[in-house]
């Protein structure tokens, strides 16, 4: 793979990559979704760092696990983004590329879905220590989708 021509950097890039990818013991549970889209209710989670502009930013180098709860009445005007491991130039201009809030509202406006989930949520991508990840903030993340019936998420990537 060519990242950018120059090798120092690819070797460097290579090296820091191999530790990103942490493997999960065991299988990984799929469930077909039966549930017609126009009868489901859809909650947006992204790894871009997105959050309301009122709450603690990410801390990007240390590699922050925590989530930010977006409600449902959040403007785009409301919500920032804190990741910096990614070229945000077209999410710093229309934040709907990497958390499409207002397009999913468009989308149950229109009957395409069910409904829109009073809770979204924002995370940071870069966690080289997944483990509190997956101990702490997932189990907090499920109940709370439980909780307000959620039947699908959307996974965005920053």
């Amino acid at each position: 793979m060519k990242l950018s021509g120059n090798r120092l950097i690819e070797s460097i890039v290579t090296q820091r990559a191999k530790y990103m990818v942490n493997p999960i013991e065991g299988t990984i549970p799929l469930q077909r979704f039966e549930k017609k889209a126009s009868d489901a209710v859809f909650a947006l989670i992204t790894t871009a760092g997105v959050h309301l502009k009122s709450q603690e930013v990410f801390d990007v180098e240390a590699g922050d696990y925590s989530v930010r709860f977006i409600p449902y009445n959040a403007s785009e005007t409301d919500l920032m983004i804190s990741h910096t491991h990614f070229d945000r130039g077209d999410a710093d201009q229309d934040i709907n590329c990497v958390f499409p809030l207002t397009r999913l509202k468009e989308l149950a406006a229109e009957g395409i879905i069910g409904g829109v989930a009073k809770t979204h949520y924002g995370l940071m991508g870069y966690i080289p220590n997944t483990k509190p990840l997956i101990d702490e903030t997932i189990p907090i993340m499920i109940k709370r989708l439980k909780d307000e019936a959620v039947d699908a998420v959307i996974l965005n990537p920053g």
